[in-house]
């Protein structure tokens, strides 16, 4: 599920920045917390996916301009229908049902807005000496907790101070049906119109069968990313200064107000240990990241391996990459470095952490079990041979010569291990054929577009390195993503008995399971099995002399059934419905059967006598969810009602028909959809162009 933060025009570049820094910290490991723009939140399937909708702070004037109409009326729908939003300062004003600010300034701000989440008057600012985009107004402000909805946090903060900069209170909140005072302005000296007491600083207001929080202040501000030295701040000791003796506790609110929201949240720090990180650097909420250790199917092969890389470190052993910095630790007996986080610019402008990252090399055994809890290296690479011996008994015409998983560079807690192989393109021209960087948690996992692959332990997460003939016109490199996909499907459902087990494809790149209904009356009630996606695949490509050099991103959902579900627990269902036993999977045991089976397909694929996907087209469409689907073309003008017919076998372009009034196939009358430029939610029967 999805965490969407507005940052279309008139938004405070720094809000955006900090709400989703904070977010990613404090939910990170449960939700994908991404920006998104007017235009996505326009024509985008978002609603189903979302799990909170933040407007930050900014100028509610180009909000108004945005998103009245359609995109109002999709918010207003999403919250009513039980959906959760957040909105901060300017986010707040435009979600009440009128806005006063600065009356009788030349900043003056009057007049009625369309979501109405509070139904009553947002008024500011509090506080005098407000300045657009500019840190001159900004205060340090005391709020005090209304104790009830805080009663099980036992949230006590006396002199709690939260970042203030142009904010209102909602007038008579007290007052106001369905709405739950959260907070109040500390009474100060300060603050505009003295004789108004008891100013609601930020409430919780019930919409339908959703939640919208508003606020005032800005508890997404985190003091460790602000600079006391800006003399927008003033002299110091300044409001950084006060902010930073009360981050822990802001960070702490944020947790409950979040929770309070219905959301997922990691565990929150304890006591001086959380201070202490939030000095040192490191991000709370987020773990660790953990060394990388290489091992290889033969020590002979890490050997090797490990020739070649430090052949590319500096005297220190440090592999200086675009994306990364490596430490080349020469083996398991070998100390392992302790590298402090640095900041450093991402691709989109924002500030990310960064750490020097240990690779172990271990070039005798893999590493035990001690060093790795969460995966058996041992055991990967003894189940990944017994199933080649498999093959070759039983005389697989595609067996022999194996090189997918060979080696595997595996870490408990990385960043993302496709950024990791396809950010650091000199490094990856460097390794072999087949290999694999897994890991058991990421931080900042990729998925397709600007979507991020959520990884709590339980899913299976890996990238791979492959190279792919140039030469090989017959068999484009574009359907590799196709081949990943069906060899995740195929290597379980090909198994004796697991045949009947409810996964299937979504184009171009998605894993879906069938979660059966809780009784037979739902079906008889008219009601369908709900699909839920529990996997993906990422294919990002480089030349290198004659050939693609191809980086895999595969996540699968193996054993948690947070936040969607898993194959392990469709296959207890399965058990259950129909008295079997089928044994489950580890993740040891899954990440060899979908090696084993994609390097069959991709050397079926690139021989076969030159007949490319051809080969798979049958066993693809057996699977996957939408042969002779209804869907509306909206990336033409009218919009178009087409059939799914299939994908074209020379480019993997989805193939599809246009339909009359009543449902009938217009004989020449063809579309062709790109699996790069389009989303496809199928449970929508919507097809868009991608923002």
């Amino acid at each position: 599920m999805n965490i969407l933060v507005y940052s279309g025009d008139g938004t405070s570049r720094a809000s955006v920045i900090h709400s989703v820094n904070s977010l990613r910290s404090l939910v990170g490991q449960y939700y994908d917390v991404m920006k998104i723009d007017d235009k996505a939140l326009l024509t985008e399937p978002w609603e189903d996916s979302t799990s909170l909708l933040v407007i930050p702070g900014g100028r509610d004037l180009p909000y108004v301009r945005d998103l009245s109409g359609p995109i109002n009326k999709r918010i207003r729908n999403y919250v009513h229908a039980g959906g959760r939003f957040f909105g901060i300062c300017a986010g707040a004003y435009y979600a009440a049902d009128r806005i006063t600010f600065e009356q009788g300034s030349p900043l003056e701000v009057q007049g009625s807005r369309d979501l109405k989440f509070f139904p009553g008057e947002c008024q500011g600012a509090v506080y005098p000496g407000f300045v657009y985009e500019s840190e001159s107004g900004a205060r340090a402000v005391g709020i005090e907790l209304h104790q009830e909805p805080f009663a099980q946090d036992q949230l006590r903060f006396g002199g709690m101070r939260i970042y203030y900069n142009g904010g209102g209170y909602f007038v008579d909140a007290d007052k106001c049906p369905g709405t739950k005072i959260l907070a109040w302005y500390k009474d100060d000296p300060g603050q505009i119109d003295l004789e108004i007491t008891n100013k609601a600083a930020m409430i919780a207001c019930q919409v339908g069968q959703g939640l919208a929080v508003l606020t005032g202040v800005h508890p997404e501000y985190d003091a460790t990313r602000m600079d006391p030295r800006n003399p927008e701040y003033g002299p110091q000791p300044n409001i950084v200064t006060q902010l930073m003796e009360k981050e822990t506790e802001r960070r702490m609110f944020l947790r409950s107000v979040l929770g309070l929201m219905g959301l997922k949240i990691s565990s929150p720090e304890s006591g001086n240990n959380g201070a202490a990180a939030l000095l040192s650097g490191a991000i709370p909420g987020i773990p660790a990241i953990t060394p990388l250790y290489l091992a290889s199917i033969q020590s002979s092969y890490t050997t090797e391996l490990a020739k070649t890389l430090l052949g590319l470190a500096d005297p220190n052993g440090q592999i200086q990459e675009a994306n990364d910095t490596f430490q080349l630790v020469p083996s398991l007996q070998h100390p392992i470095p302790v590298h402090l986080p640095a900041l450093a610019e991402a691709e989109d402008g924002e500030e990310e952490p960064r750490i020097t990252k240990n690779i172990v090399l271990c070039s005798t055994d893999p590493p035990s079990t001690d060093l790795t809890p969460e995966f058996d290296m041992v055991l990967f690479f003894r189940h990944l041979e017994r199933i080649r011996q498999q093959a070759l008994v039983h005389q697989n015409p595609f067996g022999g010569d194996y090189k997918f998983g060979n080696s595997l560079m595996y870490g408990q807690v990385v960043t993302s291990t496709q950024t990791m192989l396809d950010k650091n393109f000199d490094l990856c021209q460097q390794l072999p054929d087949g290999l694999v960087c897994n890991a058991t948690i990421q931080v900042s996992g990729r998925g397709r577009g600007r979507n991020s692959w959520i990884s709590p332990p339980g899913c299976l997460q890996f990238s791979m390195v492959l190279r792919h003939p140039m030469q090989a016109t017959h068999a484009s490199a574009v359907f590799v993503q196709y081949l990943v996909g069906l060899a995740v499907v195929e290597c379980v459902c090909s198994l004796p008995e697991y045949s009947e087990l409810p996964l299937r494809l979504k184009w171009p790149n998605d894993i879906y399971a069938e979660v059966p209904l809780e009784h037979p009356s739902q079906g008889q009630a008219g009601l369908i099995p709900k699909m839920i996606k529990i996997g993906g695949v990422l294919v990002n490509s480089n030349f290198s002399g004659s050939e693609f050099l191809l980086v895999i991103g595969c996540g699968v959902n193996t054993t948690n059934p947070n936040p969607t579900t898993s194959i392990n627990h469709i296959i207890r269902r399965h058990n259950k419905v129909t008295g079997k036993n089928l044994a489950l999977f580890s993740q040891e045991t899954l990440l060899a059967q979908i090696l084993f089976k994609l390097e069959e397909f991709h050397k079926r694929f690139l021989g076969g006598d030159g007949r490319g996907f051809a080969q798979f087209e049958e066993m693809y469409y057996r699977w996957w969810l939408h042969s002779d689907a209804l869907v509306t073309l909206t990336t033409i003008t009218p919009h178009k009602r087409v059939r799914i017919k299939g994908i074209t076998l020379d480019y993997g372009l989805l193939k599809t028909v246009a339909v009359d009034d009543h449902g009938r196939d217009i004989v020449g009358e063809e579309y062709q959809l790109q699996p790069d430029g389009n989303s496809f939610d199928m449970l929508k029967g919507l097809i868009s162009q991608k923002a």
